[in-house]
């Protein structure tokens, strides 16, 4: 874009005696900088269609300044210029039509010296509200918001919006799965002074209620096979039938008062002959 503001005697001779307070000379100014960067006055209004054909000028129309709406075209593209008074400040609108995006700057009135004489005494920072218009009000709107995604696209080829738009898709009918954490038993904190103290509980820790205690322990043998439970009266799992409540121990892991399973040890068959009734024949012979 043009850095120069060349043209600032011409605009401002030719629309002078319209001049009726500092916000007029900041829209003059901003119509030059527009001018300047390749825009193109077509007339005033607030009209979205354009056929291409309108006259294109570098001159204010006539009455500019009555409500400050002024067309403009760059590119082909039609954009519209909007202000609106402030208390000490006008605030600037440039809308580009096709794609509905707006830019505004603020410029302050009290940087307006002057009504008369040239740039420099009119506006003593002319350079600075130079910079904020194309800055903040030209360039946020002429380069295309297309133009930006496609170029976000090529900066990531490898996503592009239909890509992102199937992921979250995919993530929001098949949420990922929490991983299987392993449970890690926790071991209770035994004191080291208590070493050998289970060898003095036969019941192994347990508590008046049935329940064993933290740290087992306990001298009753656990036969192999299943476990043995219950231990409160009528039939006890594996055990003696008919004992009184009370008899078995609570949480007793085998019954105490039962002989071994006969089923492990199986008795001799009454029909087998026992040849160690009688000893050997001439068993007491010393001369044999």
């Amino acid at each position: 874009m043009a850095e120069s503001v060349f043209g600032w005697d011409l605009l401002y001779n030719s629309v002078e005696k319209d001049i009726k307070n500092n916000q007029d000379i900041l829209i003059c100014l901003t119509h030059l900088v527009l001018v300047s960067n390749g825009f193109r006055c077509i007339g005033l209004g607030e009209s979205k269609i354009i056929d291409g054909d309108e006259p294109k000028s570098e001159s204010l129309p006539k009455n500019w300044n009555e409500n400050y709406s002024i067309r403009y075209v760059y590119q082909g593209k039609l954009y519209i210029l909007k202000a609106t008074h402030l208390d000490d400040a006008v605030m600037i609108n440039l809308i580009r039509i096709d794609e509905r995006t707006v830019s505004f700057v603020q410029l302050n009135t009290r940087s307006v010296a002057s009504r008369s004489g040239p740039l420099s005494e009119m506006i003593p920072n002319h350079k600075d509200i130079v910079e904020q218009i194309r800055t903040q009000l030209i360039s946020k709107v002429i380069v295309s918001s297309k133009t930006k995604e496609n170029a976000s696209q090529t900066e990531n080829p490898g996503r592009s919006r239909s890509d992102a738009r199937q992921q979250d898709d995919h993530l929001r009918r098949f949420p990922p799965t929490q991983p299987i954490v392993p449970v890690i038993p926790v071991i209770p904190n035994i004191n080291p002074g208590n070493y050998g103290r289970s060898d003095l509980d036969p019941l192994g820790g347990i508590g008046p209620l049935g329940f064993p205690a933290a740290g087992g322990g306990g001298m009753l043998f656990r036969p192999p096979g299943p476990s043995f439970g219950g231990g409160f009266g009528g039939v006890v799992p594996g055990g003696n039938v008919g004992l009184p409540p009370g008899a078995v121990p609570p949480g007793a892991r085998f019954d105490p008062f039962r002989p071994p399973d006969p089923d492990r040890f199986p008795p001799r068959r009454p029909n087998r002959p026992d040849n160690d009734e009688f000893p050997p024949p001439g068993y007491d012979d010393m001369f044999m």
